[in-house]
């Protein structure tokens, strides 16, 4: 059964009223952040290209709806391959120390960003979409990885994104695609004990990767651990014992250094209390105290405009689209949907898991947006697009005259015995079907 490509669904309208919601919460955000931190209240630069942002990703939403889930994925491969050219660009502009002519932009010491007339795109944005379109049309009809080598080849693709999205570097963007690929490869019917097999290994490696992460990586993640008096108070003490995590310096200067925004991110919150301090009110929005306040710390703003009831009010909304997006992943037989459906709702859930956890100092910072509230036309644009296919899922849901997708409770022997034996009661195709007429009664 398939319907109209703009006649929602009832978890679809769940989607984009919740997407309405945290768009206009974004958009008054950003308003004021940016007319207070103009100098002389010039006015809302960042809020008029973020409603630009908006108006492109509706214009977006409404082509793949138009389409279909369906015609996008069978062209998976194309996208993930032209998200790769892309993610190759800034990189050899770090390798060649060079800005290719303005067309690459480093900030930061970070080359994510691509120059383009009248905005930047961020490829690593495009390709959060364009892996999952690609592991999900892999993923369909295939039975490898049900074996534990058949998971390497998912592993493997998976790697070169990765690879060149932390040569940027982002790292946050890196900790955002491992858990949607747990997930899809869970939900295709890999076995969980495989899947936790690979994460021990993963866990075995971190030294290693420690090692090889930037310094600034490193404090950002003992940033975190920071926030316990004992341990600066330890390492300040017995600075050879812990020479490995950080220097008694780095110890003393946490708060002014790399604690610095996650002390204030903090009290911003905490600042707001339960209703907040109002619409552009508080001092974290009249004066730039937090940086990023507009983009990766815009939790930090919604709880101190208006606190905890705000900041429940926007994770009411994430979750209503967390589990509209699971009604859609299992509402499907189509294995392409389903997998699509699973991986936008995984996609979805990390983000905000990220991003929140970093606002409240349970996560490193990484530099992980909050879905269409921060500040940001590619993670914006982006992100709607993502949504657009999941409800296009909602759209579209064929009967299908197969088992379900990935259903392997049946074993394969078992399942042509019952195909053989519906074929054998079922009528032949050239057999003509008459109805008895009743017989009369015998004469007395």
């Amino acid at each position: 059964m398939t319907r109209g490509p703009f006649s929602l669904t009832y978890p679809g309208w769940v989607i984009a009223g919740a997407v309405v919601l945290l768009a206009a919460i974004g958009l008054a955000c950003i308003y004021v952040t940016d007319t207070h931190y103009a100098a002389g209240n010039d006015g809302p630069k960042n809020a008029t290209k973020q409603a630009a942002a908006i108006v492109v990703g509706l214009f977006a939403s409404m082509v793949i709806l138009r389409l279909g889930y369906a015609r996008i994925a069978r062209f998976a491969y194309i996208f993930f391959a032209l998200a790769v050219l892309l993610l190759l660009l800034p990189l050899a502009a770090k390798l060649t120390h060079s800005t290719m002519g303005g067309f690459v932009h480093p900030r930061n010491g970070a080359y994510r960003w691509i120059n383009l007339p009248g905005f930047q795109l961020q490829p690593s944005e495009l390709m959060k979409v364009a892996y999952i379109l690609a592991l999900a049309w892999y993923l369909r009809f295939r039975g490898s990885y049900r074996r534990f080598g058949g998971l390497m080849l998912p592993f493997l693709i998976s790697i070169i994104p990765a690879a060149l999205i932390l040569l940027q570097p982002d790292l946050g963007m890196v900790m955002l695609l491992l858990p949607v690929l747990f997930i899809m490869l869970f939900i295709a019917g890999a076995r969980l004990s495989h899947l936790g097999v690979i994460l021990l290994l993963g866990l075995a490696a971190a030294p290693l990767a420690w090692s090889q992460i930037h310094h600034y990586q490193r404090m950002r993640i003992v940033a975190v651990l920071f926030q316990s008096e004992e341990l600066r108070q330890a390492v300040i003490e017995h600075p050879e014992a812990y020479r490995k995590l950080a220097t008694r310096r780095q110890a003393i200067e946490w708060a002014a250094g790399s604690g610095y925004q996650l002390v204030h991110s903090k009290n911003a919150i905490g600042s707001g209390g339960v209703l907040g301090n109002g619409w552009g009110e508080g001092i974290y929005v009249e004066n730039p105290l937090l940086p990023d306040r507009h983009n990766d710390f815009v939790m930090a703003v919604v709880g101190h405009q208006w606190g905890l009831a705000g900041c429940l009010f926007v994770l009411i909304c994430y979750a209503a689209m967390v589990l509209a997006g699971a009604a859609i992943a299992s509402g499907t037989t189509d294995p392409v949907g389903r997998l699509l459906a699973t991986g936008v709702t995984a996609l979805l859930a990390a983000q905000v898991i990220i991003n929140v956890g970093m606002a409240v100092g349970l996560m490193p910072i990484t530099g992980m947006t909050l879905p269409f509230v921060s500040y940001g036309g590619s993670s914006l644009v982006s992100n709607m697009v993502a949504v657009a296919l999941l409800v296009s899922v909602s759209q579209f849901r064929p009967y299908m005259l197969s088992p379900k997708a990935f259903d392997f409770a049946v074993p394969h022997r078992e399942r042509a015995m019952l195909i053989e034996q519906t074929t054998a009661e079922s009528p032949r195709p050239n057999e003509k079907t008459s109805k008895r007429r009743p017989q009369a009664a015998p004469a007395p």
